[in-house]
């Protein structure tokens, strides 16, 4: 049976009524500590949410974007609750979405091509999350299709998954994991990565990305294949880049990953098809909300400083962009 999908929140960046308020997060016995150190308290969170929409409905050149709750946390929760490096990543993240359609649009999992790499088992979350509330996820590199596939398949199924775990409130605010496997990588593989493209998607996930980046783990890495990590890794920023580590085999990883939520076949006690199938039920349910974000837009088409190559510039550099021009009562 699928599962009931979701309601679509107003796209209206000033909307009479908002669609949801703050929901206390709740979690592991280590959401104390969790809510510590991204500085969440009720108050502070409710503040800083109205000041977002203040700031999400004054904006010049915003069109149309999500103002709940749920969506606008993702920012908050990111940047432990710093209004200012908050709207900075919002701003990037609409830009973005412009700037790299092909990452973000028609985010279906019913899409041929998502669909298939779901199937394979390219990408896709664990059923659980670790024990201090992270997600984690599991992306087998080298089940890429080098035929069928680019580099931008690749970024756009993370994109989904990033987007269809959007609203977890425990992965706001504990953070998430990533596992690379790369046992299936092949020479193939090595044509479609290129320094250039590695470069630019570093710089989206330094700047524009709403998710406390907890963990980078990569497993099982050919001689070969060196060279694509440490071209990713050399462009991620230094506290991104203190948080990847290589292990040999799954053995070695399960001194850093609780070996009984991965996948049957990696030691854990789900067998891969279930995880898969909990990830597509995932994408499924949030279907509706994540195509009807194809319609938040960003106007980066101007003569203005805040233009489409200098919001290049920003999501690449990670330098300010609008906001200092903008006023807030």
């Amino acid at each position: 049976m699928a599962p009931n999908p979701l309601s679509v929140p107003c796209l209206e960046k000033a909307p009479e009524v908002f669609d949801d308020e703050y929901d206390e997060p709740t979690g592991p016995a280590t959401i104390a500590e969790t809510l510590e150190a991204i500085r969440e308290n009720r108050p502070l969170a409710e503040q800083n949410l109205a000041l977002l929409r203040d700031w999400i409905a004054k904006h010049p050149h915003i069109g149309s974007c999500r103002t709940d709750a749920r969506f606008l946390l993702r920012f908050l929760r990111s940047k432990k609750h710093s209004f200012l490096a908050a709207s900075q990543t919002l701003e990037r993240y609409l830009a973005a979405r412009a700037l790299h359609p092909a990452w973000f649009q028609r985010l279906d999992i019913r899409d041929p091509e998502l669909a298939d790499l779901t199937d394979v088992g390219f990408l896709y979350a664990l059923k659980e999350h670790d024990a201090n509330g992270c997600l984690v996820a599991l992306c087998d590199w080298g089940l890429i299709d080098t035929k069928r596939y680019t580099l931008d398949h690749s970024n756009r199924m993370h994109a989904l998954l990033l987007e269809a775990y959007g609203e977890d409130t425990l992965a706001q605010c504990a953070g998430a994991i990533i596992i690379f496997d790369f046992r299936h990588v092949q020479l193939a593989h090595h044509s479609i990565v290129s320094l250039s493209v590695l470069r630019q998607l570093a710089r989206y996930i330094n700047n524009a990305v709403p998710i406390r980046c907890q963990g980078i783990h990569a497993v099982n890495v050919p001689a070969g294949a060196m060279w694509i990590l440490n071209g990713l890794i050399s462009f991620l920023n230094e506290k991104i880049r203190s948080r990847f580590s290589i292990s040999r085999d799954y053995d070695e990883l399960a001194e850093k990953i609780d070996r009984n939520i991965l996948p049957k076949e990696y030691g854990g006690k789900e067998p891969k098809s279930e995880h898969i199938r909990a990830f597509r039920e995932q994408c499924e349910r949030y279907r509706d909300r994540l195509l009807a974000m194809d319609e938040m837009a960003i106007d980066l088409d101007h003569s203005e400083p805040y233009s489409r190559q200098a919001m290049l510039d920003d999501i690449e550099g990670g330098a300010v962009g609008s906001f200092r021009k903008l006023e807030l009562d």
